[in-house]
């Protein structure tokens, strides 16, 4: 249907002209009384024929149509009036009406040329309306084109690409949007949206445009390669519906492709709900999403191809009449050159080494001559510092719209060259090291892989007196004499591979002679990313020899040594002996001196010394009697010693008993026991002479303790006790003073009390001496 818009300021001739022209179900038709009441609805609606009387109040057709060729220029215009004035027909054709009509008596034959006229305006508004948005959409593609191959950015680039469509599409906002999310380096891509009147509510209402042509049922058509045109006022989906109360009457929606593969679309709405794009519109619009979907495409192509060779780790290049057209950090940094320096490079020359001029130009000139399609080689180059470096270099051609160019790759390679000189020198030394050395250094594999013998070294054929030939191929068991070592060298090598190390001694043949006794260290090595055994084996004959010679040797020795400890311990016995017998002369001469000295005192005296020599006499008797001749039992020692004391005070050997108590077994040696035994021998002579009356029996009683470690020895009697106010450590009689100077000679303690009778503790340190069997 053609909108109309019909003014005069009678109503009934509006209401009758719009009742006629609908009647034919072409036109619909809008009435306003006033010019001023037109131009206001002209504003918000599309119109293709304006109808308008001449004489109005106000603002008559005239002064209307000067208003309207203002504001709209090429908008059919048709003035009616009720006279016939030719003035009047003038004066409106030369404002621009299209007709000029008279109101004529048979009202249905002037609605009848009335729509004849209509027809006319409005199909010609039309094709003029088409063929100039189509125009000017036209340019805005070309202005699009121009842009976009800029490739400033997307956004920005596609925000003013938009607005040139808009604005020749008259619509309300254009958008492109990608079905989905697209991540290019990164970035989400968000549509890109124009507006002609930008409002808060738009992103809302741009969320739900894109959620409608993004519901299965559309993308199914986009993806087709099919446009949809929907008008909101009227939907024929219920998707549509939610943007009814937005300011949008008509939406167009045309795919974009990106090669072969739809990619999102390019749309347009329009706040008019009976807005219909035409054929040449569609045409136009489509070319133009054409176009944004090869830039689309360009740009991704671009980034997906120049981000690897922008980061790559290669040096790229690209030459153009002698000149560096583009180059990549990566070769930048190789030569220590700056993007804007390698422009202003000549040639490639700057780059290499003078002595590779010559074969760098006959490399070129054989490229570009086509003669070698592309080459690969190596160079030293110079960088800018003047240092020389080893590149690795690969130089293509490439033609394209008549011009040559050079591509190429560069690769750094002289910390690679270093390495391998290094590794050369490194392989020359392992291996005259490993030719050389005097061990048996054998290479084989794991018993799994079935253990043959790789790589030997020589000494393994002097040593075994085989050849190279006969030894390779072979297993390191087969090298053993016989089956039991072979047996124990497989589980060798078997224990090695398990746990990267194992060490045995074993044997070797030799062709003609004895096998050969080795230390045999296997272990477990990596070669060619294979597990492998490296066995070295040193010849032990020697050390065997020597070995069996210092074992003689300290047989011989140890018999020597055995037989002069003997001698020794003969020696020492007999030292023993004789002391004690010497010490027992000397008690035999006090014994014979003593008969013949008739004062008591000086009897006592003979007799005390008597016991003291005894006491220490005692000492060697029992030593001699030991087997080691180094410690005697303490407790014996003091049996002997207190019996001896006993039987020189009294005769009647019942009337005073002795008892030793002990809860362990002590080992004294000479050092110790002298001292003691004349402690003990002063404390018992003392009970003795002053515990007793001649006639009354008693009890002298020793006890042997481990107090904390310590020896404690108590001497104690039944007797009547120590003197009232005696205290050892102040008298000065010559047996305290000796118990005192011998307690502090041991560094042990000594204490008397009465309880009732006399008791004496002494503490000395535990000796250390492991027990042993008197003999």
């Amino acid at each position: 249907m053609i909108p109309v818009l019909f003014i005069d300021d009678n109503k009934e001739i509006c209401s009758l002209f719009q009742m006629y022209l609908e009647e034919t179900g072409e036109f619909l038709v809008h009435t306003c009384s006033t010019g001023k009441e037109a131009l206001k609805y002209l504003k918000k609606n599309q119109v293709l024929v304006v109808i308008s009387d001449y004489d109005m109040p106000g603002m008559n057709g005239i002064e209307l149509l000067r208003h309207i060729r203002a504001l709209y220029p090429r908008l059919p215009f048709i003035m009616l009036t009720g006279n016939d004035s030719k003035d009047t027909a003038i004066a409106a054709l030369n404002a621009g009406a299209d007709f000029y009509q008279n109101k004529a008596d048979d009202f249905e034959v002037q609605v009848l040329d009335l729509s004849h006229k209509i027809h006319i305006l409005s199909g010609r508004h039309e094709a003029e309306e088409s063929a100039r948005r189509k125009e000017e959409i036209l340019a805005a593609i070309s202005y699009a084109a121009e842009r976009l191959l800029k490739g400033n950015g997307w956004q920005e680039d596609m925000q003013e690409v938009l607005g040139h469509l808009g604005r020749a599409t008259n619509a309300s906002s254009v958008f492109v949007a990608k079905a989905g999310n697209e991540t290019v380096s990164g970035t989400v891509i968000d549509p890109v949206v124009w507006e002609m009147n930008p409002c808060n509510a738009g992103a809302e209402v741009s969320g739900l445009i894109h959620a409608w042509w993004q519901n299965p049922m559309q993308a199914v058509l986009l993806a087709d390669n099919k446009e949809i045109q929907a008008w909101v006022k009227k939907p024929a989906d219920d998707d549509l519906i939610p943007l009814q109360n937005a300011d949008i009457g008509t939406i167009l929606v045309i795919p974009v492709f990106l090669g072969t593969e739809w990619w999102g679309v390019l749309g347009i709405t329009d706040t008019s709900s009976d807005r219909v794009f035409s054929p040449e519109e569609v045409s136009a619009l489509r070319m133009a999403a054409r176009v944004i979907g090869s830039a689309r495409y360009r740009m991704y192509i671009e980034e997906v191809f120049r981000n690897p060779v922008e980061e790559s780790l290669v040096g790229v290049f690209i030459i153009q009449n002698n000149r560096f057209l583009y180059v990549n950090p990566k070769i930048c940094g190789i030569f220590g050159y700056s993007m804007q320096e390698f422009r202003d490079m000549k040639n490639l020359l700057g780059l290499i080494h003078p002595r590779d001029h010559t074969e760098i130009i006959r490399i070129i000139r054989g490229i570009k001559s086509k003669e070698l399609p592309s080459r690969h080689f190596e160079m030293a180059g110079i960088r800018a510092d003047g240092q020389v470096i080893c590149l690795e270099i690969y130089i293509s051609s490439i033609s394209g719209d008549n011009l040559d160019f050079l591509i190429g790759n560069v690769i750094d390679v002289t910390d690679q060259h270093r390495a391998r000189r290094a590794l050369a020198e490194s392989e020359k030394r392992f291996r005259s090291l490993f030719s050389n050395i005097r061990d048996l250094v054998i290479l084989h594999r794991i018993p799994a892989e079935g253990g043959v013998i790789i790589e030997i070294n020589n000494s393994v054929c002097e040593v075994m007196n085989l050849d190279r030939d006969q030894i390779l191929s072979c297993t390191l068991p087969s090298l053993c004499p016989n089956e039991h070592e072979q047996a124990m060298v497989y589980s060798h090598c078997v224990a090695a591979a398990e746990s990267g190390r194992s060490v045995i001694q074993t044997y070797v043949i030799r062709r003609g002679g004895s096998p050969i006794p080795v230390d045999l260290i296997t272990y477990r090595v990596v070669m060619e990313s294979s597990p492998v055994l490296l066995s070295v084996a040193r010849d032990i004959t020697e050390r065997i020899e020597a070995e069996a010679k210092i074992k003689a040797g300290e047989e011989l020795l140890k018999h020597s040594m055995l037989v002069s400890l003997r001698e020794k311990e003969t020696l020492l016995r007999e030292i023993h002996h004789r002391v004690k017998n010497n010490m027992q002369i000397i008690i035999s001469l006090l014994k014979l001196q003593g008969f013949k000295v008739e004062d008591p005192q000086v009897q006592e005296i003979i007799r005390d010394c008597r016991s003291r020599i005894y006491s220490m006499a005692v000492i060697h008797e029992k030593l001699y009697q030991t087997e080691k001749l180094t410690s005697i039992r303490l407790d014996d020692y003091i049996r002997d010693l207190a019996c001896r004391v006993i039987s020189e005070f009294d005769t009647d050997e019942s009337r005073i008993a002795f008892s030793l108590q002990s809860n362990l077994t002590v080992l004294v040696d000479i050092n110790t026991g002298i001292p003691l035994g004349l402690i003990l021998n002063e404390l018992i002579m003392n009970s003795m002479k002053y515990a007793f009356d001649p006639d009354q029996q008693g009890e002298i009683r020793v006890d042997i303790l481990n107090e904390a470690g310590s020896l404690q020895v108590t001497v104690s009697d039944s007797g009547r006790g120590y003197p009232e106010g005696f205290t050892g450590e102040s008298s000065t009689t010559l047996g305290t003073e000796l118990i005192r100077g011998l307690v502090f000679q041991l560094g042990g303690a000594v204490a008397w009390k009465n309880d009732p009778g006399a008791v004496c503790i002494l503490t000395i340190p535990m000796p250390v001496i492991e027990e042993e069997t008197s003999s």
